[in-house]
């Protein structure tokens, strides 16, 4: 049964990192700041050559590198979630340039909405596949399973870091905090929604686990 369902994993799970690329882009465009895990690519790409889609690779492939280090080995899972994370960065690259306007004030208001409810979206078709995470979201896993730790406070303080390491780089080289803003406070407290709203509007995108590894971490102190 698995295996019969691969083809529309892969569907699925192509169509969930379009939508997080446009709505990353989208956040990107109110330039109210960007989401918690996309504020180091944007700190980066801003006082670099490098472009947030790049940027975004260069994290993906930090987070690889941790889940190794956390791991203490290779495995085929931690590689793939690198190979994940080239398209994705292309993807953003390339609605970055596709779409580049001047918004007023109410048109950045329904992309911030819009932008926040696409990501929730993605990442709803995404988990549900069961397949490969994104590289920050298959660390956190990681480190909850190792460490039996509760996913949620890792995801926590992992978000934290990547807000604080954004700040202080944005502070450093731009004194501003141009990635940190009302869209990053509304992507922490409503992307969770909209990834549950998602779920329970379309029960049908959550699949059968695909990767016995891949199963939750517990709920632990």
């Amino acid at each position: 049964m698995k295996e019969k369902q691969l083809p529309r994993r892969i569907i699925q799970y192509i169509c969930g990192l379009v939508c997080m690329a446009i709505g990353l882009v989208l956040l990107k465009r109110t330039v109210w700041g960007v989401s918690p895990i996309t504020a180091v690519p944007d700190a980066v790409a801003n006082i670099t050559p490098l472009t947030l889609g790049n940027a975004t690779i260069l994290l993906h492939l930090l987070c690889v590198v941790l889940q190794i280090v956390v791991q203490r080995r290779v495995t085929l899972k931690s590689v793939l979630t690198m190979c994940v994370g080239v398209p994705f960065g292309y993807l953003v690259d390339f609605f970055m340039w596709l779409w580049n306007p001047t918004l007023n004030l109410w048109q950045k208001c329904i992309a911030l909405v819009l932008g926040i409810a696409i990501q929730g979206f993605g990442v709803a078709l995404i988990s549900g596949c069961d397949l490969m995470l994104p590289a920050p979201d298959e660390l956190n896993n990681v480190i909850a399973r190792t460490y039996d730790k509760k996913l949620s406070n890792v995801k926590m303080i992992a978000d934290a870091i990547y807000v604080v390491t954004a700040i202080v780089i944005n502070l450093i080289f731009q004194h501003s905090l141009a990635s940190v803003g009302i869209s990053s406070i509304a992507s922490v407290l409503l992307t969770g929604r909209f990834i549950g709203l998602t779920l329970k509007l379309f029960p049908r995108i959550k699949m059968e686990p695909f990767f016995n590894a891949n199963a939750a971490p517990k709920e632990s102190a």
